[in-house]
């Protein structure tokens, strides 16, 4: 009978604790941050969703008042749903010659150097995943601000407060708990007067002259503001060029466009049978096999391989519970 591949490679929790560690400008990946993250026991399942409609009264035209001897009111119901999910396999690796190892006068041990750059690889590969479901305007209603943000009159801080309000209704009554910004637009916000305006003037301790806020400011006027405590901003480069092709950098996260919604909050409930009950939330995570990582030797002992993987999948639930705002800028 043929080994397992876990039997062949072994995982290597050393390996593992690196590939999971920060590295330079791994602070500004926010994929493990912004969603629910649900682990589940079966790779595939079932995602049981509750009809909110349920849940918002009997509708009009129906009297409550019962007289005596009458029967009671009969109250309406509508049909739960479910979505299915299927948690897929993510792995990367890479590979130096023996000679290499032993030859190498750089500082440092060259399996973990190559750790890191499967990690880099994983980490930013997932972070796309997460990008392209949330900043997805097919799966949840989209706008655009008449007046662009960096334009003269942009009114970026009244458009958001305005769209509080459209999600929450979209949302049965329940308030937006994330915001997710491109980068490009948040560094607009801090130049913008409006915002600026919030902050207050040299009365209140803002240099004289000063036009730019810093990001921590531009974050606290937003919390404060909006009412809103998860905000994110997606900063994260990558190249996108084929190998041998000169380098091409791009934003992850499209930096003109903004994500509000209900993230959190899910207290998801998993069966044994795969099946996940969670609250209404835009979008999930499910988790069948965090990132681990392992090195092994090819058979003729002239190269080592060092891999790291992961099982999930990042989903869209609920198209009403988060909103997509594009072109923000001019």
């Amino acid at each position: 009978m043929a080994s397992s591949y876990s039997n062949l490679h072994p995982v290597d929790q050393i390996l593992t604790s690196l590939v999971v560690e920060a590295v330079p400008s791994d602070d500004q990946l926010i994929a493990d941050k912004i969603t629910e993250n649900i682990t589940v026991p079966e790779r595939s399942g079932t995602l049981l969703l509750e009809e909110t409609r349920n849940f918002m009264g009997a509708g009009a035209g129906l009297d409550l008042e019962r007289a005596p001897g009458a029967s009671r009111a009969v109250i309406g119901g509508f049909d739960r749903s479910s979505q299915t999910f299927k948690a897929r396999i993510y792995a990367a690796s890479d590979s130096i010659a023996m000679e290499d190892i032993l030859d190498s006068q750089y500082p440092g041990s060259e399996e973990q150097r190559i750790a890191r750059k499967v990690a880099r690889v994983m980490k930013l590969a997932k972070e796309k995943r997460f990008a392209d479901v949330l900043f997805d305007s097919t799966a949840f209603a989209t706008s655009s601000p008449a007046t662009k943000f960096d334009a003269a009159g942009g009114e970026p801080l009244t458009f958001l407060h305005e769209l509080k309000d459209t999600v929450f209704a979209a949302a049965h009554g329940i308030n937006p708990d994330s915001m997710i910004l491109g980068r490009d637009v948040f560094r607009a916000l801090a130049r913008n007067p409006e915002i600026r305006g919030y902050v207050g003037s040299t009365g209140n301790g803002l240099a004289a002259g000063s036009r730019i806020l810093n990001d921590e400011a531009v974050l606290s006027v937003l919390r404060d503001v909006l009412g809103i405590p998860n905000i994110h901003v997606g900063q994260a480069r990558r190249d996108t060029a084929v190998p041998g092709a000169t380098s091409s950098e791009s934003y992850i996260w499209e930096g003109e466009t903004i994500f509000m919604g209900i993230l959190k909050g899910a207290d998801a409930i998993v069966q044994k049978s795969g099946n996940v009950k969670g609250m209404p939330v835009a979008a999930l995570n499910f988790e069948f096999g965090s990132m681990v990582a392992g090195q092994y030797d090819s058979l003729d002992k002239t190269r080592r391989y060092v891999y790291a993987e992961e099982v999930h999948q990042v989903k869209a639930i609920d198209s009403t519970l988060g909103h997509v705002v594009t072109n923000c800028l001019a």
